[in-house]
């Protein structure tokens, strides 16, 4: 029998590393039998222990592009990697209006969005309420077509918003 202790930390490790909210996230590394907590970026997540070197997660809605935190008794472990949020669009209202209607947007992994654009029509105004919910208002020579949430993480499109 040999043991090698080369005096490395700990690592943590994901599979993959960028997902939609709700994604279910394999995290590798060692001690997690006593993990009691895992964040992404700071948003606590829901886990579950596979065994000593796995667990899962669930991508929290609040969350944003950044280290995955792993809580065990000897500490806390980082990934030394980032973990991309892909934004997910789960439903909007009213379907349609006029310009300047106020439309709320439902999902996950808004926070830090760049853009919303209604057909392909950057809106001016939008307010990210929370890492599910945004409320835009239709532009001036926004056209019927598709709600797109853009972030750091990548591009959700909603289903088609009609302009009256």
């Amino acid at each position: 029998m040999f043991r090698i202790a080369a005096g490395l930390p700990p690592f943590v490790s994901l599979i993959p590393a960028r997902g939609k909210v709700g994604t279910s996230v394999g995290i590798l590394g060692q001690g997690f039998s006593t993990a009691t907590a895992v964040s992404f970026n700071g948003a606590p997540a829901s886990h579950t222990v596979v065994s000593d070197t796995f667990l899962t997660a669930l991508v929290p809605a609040d969350s944003t592009n950044g280290t995955v935190t792993v809580k065990v008794a000897a500490g806390v472990l980082d990934t030394s990697t980032q973990f991309d949020v892909i934004p997910i669009e789960t439903g909007f209202s009213p379907l349609n209006g006029t310009v300047g209607t106020q439309v709320t947007i439902k999902g996950g992994g808004f926070l830090g969005t760049r853009k919303i654009a209604f057909g392909g029509t950057k809106a001016a105004a939008f307010t990210v309420v929370s890492g599910s919910e945004i409320m835009a208002t239709v532009p001036v020579g926004a056209v019927t077509g598709k709600i797109a949430i853009t972030t750091a993480g990548g591009t959700a499109t909603a289903g088609t918003f009609t302009v009256d």
